[in-house]
């Protein structure tokens, strides 16, 4: 997920917005957001290079021993409450299949089909229950 801006922002600013949301999310159950790093180009001194603005996005389908099934509707009031108090940023996520979705322009329900379709399921779960019949 990256936060974008509408006009010029500086790195610092990006970064700054980045970890305000990163903080809100991880106060969902369910949910592990942080800093997106990557490797830094050989030959410079950094081994890691945190990416301005980005975010990894974790969204767990199914309780764990160590973590909670999220709840997908309070992750997406967090998404729309950061949207409406930060005009003029919006937010951009990428999904591992390369689609990338510009979330102001997404209604609540598609979102929710968007984050269970990447959830991450428990071992030997799907990501998303499947009904049986009779359910």
């Amino acid at each position: 997920m990256r936060v974008l801006s509408d006009g010029p922002v500086t790195d610092e600013e990006l970064v700054e917005q980045a970890r305000h949301l990163k903080d809100h999310l991880n106060q969902l159950p369910g949910v592990e957001a942080t800093e997106l790093v990557e490797q830094a180009e050989s030959g410079t001194r950094d081994s890691v290079s945190i990416v301005f603005g980005a975010l990894t996005l974790a969204v767990f389908s199914y309780p764990t021993a160590k973590r909670a099934a999220a709840d997908i509707k309070h992750l997406i009031e967090v998404i729309k409450r950061y949207q409406e108090r930060n005009k003029g940023k919006h937010l951009r996520m990428s999904l591992p299949d390369g689609t990338e979705v510009d979330v102001r322009d997404v209604s609540e329900q598609t979102m929710t089909e968007v984050i269970k379709s990447v959830s991450v399921p428990r071992q030997g779960t799907p990501a998303v229950p499947q009904k049986v019949d009779g359910e």
